[in-house]
C-alpha cells in the first residue's frame, strides 16, 4: 500500500434538519455500516456540483440550503485490510470536500434515484452518527463535529 500516494477525490455532505439531527445512512453493501452521503468528483466535475450530484444520488435530496464548506480537504487513508477494486489498487485513500447543508422537507428523500447505495437513511445527533463510523474514518468525524457543529448551531438560532 504505501507506493500509492494519491488520494481519490471525493466530496461528502452533512445534511440536517431544523431540529439540528444529521442524516446517516446504513450501508447497503455492509448493513450496520453508517455514514454521510460521500462519493467520488467526477474528472472535469468541481467539488460543489460533485456534492449536489451525489447527495441527490444518494438520497434524492436537491432542495436544501449550503450553510458551509470545509476550508480545506480532509483526507483519510484506506486500512490494508480493505480491497475495492479499482479503489484501494489505485489510491492511497481519499481527499474529501465537505459540505453542510439544511433541509426543511425530509419527504424529498428517495433511495431509489440512482443506484441505491443505502438501506435506509435516519436523522440522528452528531456524536452518535461519529460514534457509528467505522474507524478508519473517525478523525474526519470528529473533524466534521468541530467545524460543523458551530455552523448548525448559528443557523438554529436564527
Amino acid at each position: 500500500m504505501s507506493h500509492l500516494t494519491h488520494y481519490r477525490p471525493n466530496v461528502g455532505i452533512v445534511v440536517f434538519n431544523s431540529k439540528g439531527f444529521v442524516l446517516g445512512g446504513e450501508r447497503l453493501d455492509n448493513l450496520g455500516s453508517w455514514q454521510y452521503p460521500q462519493g467520488g468528483i467526477d474528472e472535469g466535475e468541481d467539488p460543489l456540483s460533485a456534492m449536489r450530484r451525489e447527495l441527490f444520488e444518494e438520497t434524492g435530496i436537491h432542495k436544501f440550503e449550503l450553510i458551509a464548506e470545509s476550508p480545506e480537504w480532509l483526507t483519510y487513508d484506506f486500512p490494508a485490510w480493505l480491497k475495492i477494486k479499482g479503489m484501494t489498487d489505485r489510491y492511497r485513500g481519499q481527499k474529501q470536500k465537505w459540505y453542510l447543508v439544511h433541509i426543511d422537507d425530509a419527504s424529498q428523500i428517495d433511495l431509489q434515484t440512482h443506484t441505491p447505495e443505502f438501506a435506509r437513511v435516519e436523522f440522528m445527533a452528531m456524536a452518535e452518527m461519529t460514534n457509528q463510523i467505522i474507524e478508519f474514518k473517525k478523525k474526519i468525524y470528529i473533524q466534521l463535529e468541530a467545524l460543523f457543529l458551530p455552523a448548525m448551531e448559528q443557523f438554529l438560532r436564527g
